[in-house]
Parts: C-alpha cells; structure tokens; sequence
C-alpha cells in the first residue's frame, strides 16, 4: 500500500487535476490550488507521478460539498467540489496557461466568459444498463457500472426518464447502452443484442416519443427536435452531434453572429448538422457546410429542408480533401478534439478568408492551432465558453483577423 504524502497544491492543469511539486511533479485528483492535502500516488511515470486526494489538512474556502452522490465513482464530473465561482476561474487560469505556454500569446486583460446554468444542463446523456438491471455510468477507468437514479447535469426530463427505465430494467434485459435526447421531444437509442419489438414498446409505454436501435429499428419519432433563438428549428438523431448544452449553444450562436459582420460569403468547417451555418444563412448570400459525418449530413439536410433554405451547400467529406469552389470572407472552424491536422491548417491558409471564428473544445489544441495560423492571422480575441460546468471541459471561441504580429498573434490592444 502506497504511504501518504503531504502535498501542497500549486495550479490547475487540463483534466481535472491540479499541480504539486512538494515532491518531484505531481498531479492531484481532488484538490484545489492552496490547499494542502494528503495524497497516494496512484500511478507513477518517468517524469510525474499521479496522486489521489485522501485527506484535506489546510482546505480552500472555495471547497463546497458536491451535489451527487456518486461524484469521485462515476467519471463524469471533476468540480463538484468547487464553488462555481472559482469553477470558472480556475478554466479560465487553464486557458491563458494554454495560450501562453502553447500559443506564445500573452493575456493580462480578463477573459469575459459565457456562463449559463450550472445545473440541469445537458440535454444528452448516455446510460449504461447491466444484465442485473443497473442502470448508471461507468466507474471511472473501468467498465464498473454505478447506479444512479439521478444526474444533476441532465435536464428534468432525463431525470424523469432515468426513474422510469430503472422500473422497467428487468423487461429490457437485451439492452446494454441507452442515449437519450430531450429537446421539445423525448428520445434514445439503444444498443444491444436482438432487441426485440417489445422493448420499444415498454420505451414508448413510459414517455418516449420515439425509440431506435442501433441496427434500424424505429419506434415513433427518428429525431430530437430544438428551437433556436433566432426562430429556426434544428433536429438532431442520436447518432449525430450536437451541442448538449442547448441553453449555452444559443448564446454562443448569437456571439458568431454579432462578429459574423457583413459576411456574405462564408464557409462552416466541420459544420455538422448546421449549428451555426443555418442560423447564419438568415443575413449571408452563401453558406458551404464542411462536414464528413454521415448522420450529421442527414440531420443538416433535414434541417435545412425543415427551415427552407435556398442558400446552404453541404459537402459531405474531409475539409481536407476537399476544393473550395470560392472565395470566403468568412469561416467557421469548430474541430474535434483533436484540433487541425497539418493538412486542414495548410487548407485555412489556402482559403484565406478575411475572418476566421474558431470554435474549441480543447483548449491545448485551440492554442496550438492559432500558433500555426499565426503567420496570416492575428488573434481579435479570446473568450471562455463554460459548456461543461462541474467538469473540466471548456470551449473556447477565438476571433482572428488577416494581418501578421511579430512575437505575439494577439491583438495589441487585448494585451
């Protein structure tokens, strides 16, 4: 059994841990930046070691009591335990550490973040369901199930469903995964073996409008339906991607259009199922969709038709690959993870559209990324999206500008 350490906590660092170096590097799960803590290492690398908090001895007055029971056993929060406040502090600390140390951007004026509701957020969850009829998440790093009978994350909705599937657990034995959607409808799509007819019927039976399997059974309802805050409508299948945080998305949407200018001519770039292309298309000439996804091309479609767009193309393959027909004044860049291949960042260049608006849900990779755009464009702004509140996901919206800084991409006057 690993002895315990005392640590003293330094610095959030992306993941959902914080850095000590007491003792040789150290990460710590559970800790928060001015406290002391005793820790077990957990795992150690050749450089660092991974620590887990046992015992708080000098606790932050930002230390609060998490709201779900089964915080720290399921791995879907990492900041319960952290007063909202300092929530946000800490990933906006994460994203200028980001910038600075990967980017080579200096920031010493206050990041305006785009904060929506820290609870009851998430209109998508995926469950879990064992053949003793448990119904949760996964146990952080393992294919353990936790029970839950609740997500304070999930909408009301979920929440409601989530009660009302546990009652029906030993009829739907077959199934082991469960995603629902909640929108202005109710939603899932399960995955398992030979699910039987009857199973979407006990789905229907308790409130869904519609139920779907991964090998094509359809039940009622095939998509989730939203309204947007600029009076369109945008439906989702559960296999397409879409920002779960509904409320939050909107305001992000309005951000986009408040810098889309007099942009006639603009390019969304892994534009999915049309978050911010449809929206725009009510004051652009153009809009190219870039998306390779197949049920985002299906979903995107679907809303363009349902919105009755004229003026939206869809091509549907890798950015990469593809030959722009036209000159953009404007693109939209909302990536993966995983940020830009060298292939899409050489793309960007070849394009060169007056403005780039560059949508991140990683902010090393956001960071990386404009290092490398830093030759042609110059950095407007950089500004937090708390999406994931309770985790330590964040998104990050950067303005950039043709126009080149020697030593810094950032504008001047934001520094």
């Amino acid at each position: 059994m690993n002895p315990l350490i005392e640590l003293k906590v330094l610095a959030p660092v992306y993941g959902g841990m914080c850095l000590s170096q007491s003792t040789g590097v150290v990460f710590i799960k559970g800790a928060i930046p001015g406290e002391t803590v005793a820790a077990k290492i957990i795992e150690r690398k050749k450089d660092y070691s991974i620590a887990e908090t046992v015992e708080i001895i000098d606790p932050s007055p930002d230390r609060i009591e998490p709201k779900c029971r089964v915080f720290n056993i399921c791995g879907g929060c990492h900041y319960q335990h952290i007063n909202y406040t300092r929530q946000i502090e800490l990933k906006k600390e994460i994203l200028k550490d980001c910038l600075n140390r990967i980017g080579h951007l200096e920031i010493s004026t206050d990041i305006n973040p785009l904060i929506g509701n820290q609870w009851g957020y998430r209109t998508k969850v995926q469950l879990k369901l064992s053949p003793e009829g448990q119904l949760g998440f996964y146990r952080e790093g393992s294919r353990d199930i936790i029970p839950i009978d609740e997500c304070p994350l999930a909408t009301e909705p979920i929440n409601i469903a989530i009660t009302r599937i546990s009652n029906i657990a030993p009829l739907i034995k077959k199934v082991k995964e469960i995603s629902i959607l909640s929108g202005k409808n109710l939603i899932a799509l399960l995955k398992g073996d030979k699910i039987t007819e009857s199973t979407l019927e006990q789905f229907i039976n308790i409130g869904f409008d519609g139920v779907s399997t991964d090998n094509g059974s359809l039940k009622g309802a095939e998509f989730c339906t939203f309204e947007g805050s600029t009076g369109y409508k945008y439906t989702v299948s559960p296999n397409g991607f879409y920002q779960t945080n509904w409320e939050l998305n909107q305001r992000l949407i309005e951000r986009v259009l408040g810098e889309a200018d007099q942009a006639k001519n603009i390019i969304d770039v892994y534009g999915g199922a049309g978050n911010f292309a449809i929206p725009l298309s009510k004051f652009a000439s153009k809009v190219l969709i870039v998306e390779e996804n197949p049920h985002s091309k299906a979903d995107a479609q679907r809303n363009i038709k349902i919105n009755k767009l004229k003026n939206i193309k869809y091509i549907s393959k890798s950015f990469e690959k593809t030959k722009m027909p036209d000159h953009y004044d404007l693109m939209i860049l909302d990536p993966p993870r995983r940020g830009l291949t060298t292939a899409a960042v050489n793309a960007v260049k070849k394009i060169a559209p007056n403005k780039i608006i560059y949508i991140s849900c990683n902010p090393a990779t956001f960071a990386r990324d404009i290092l490398k755009l830093s030759d042609v464009y110059k950095m407007k702004s950089v500004d937090l999206v708390d999406m994931f509140p309770n985790t330590y996901h964040c998104e990050v919206i950067g303005i950039m500008e043709k126009g080149i800084y020697k030593g810094s991409a950032l504008d001047p006057q934001r520094v």
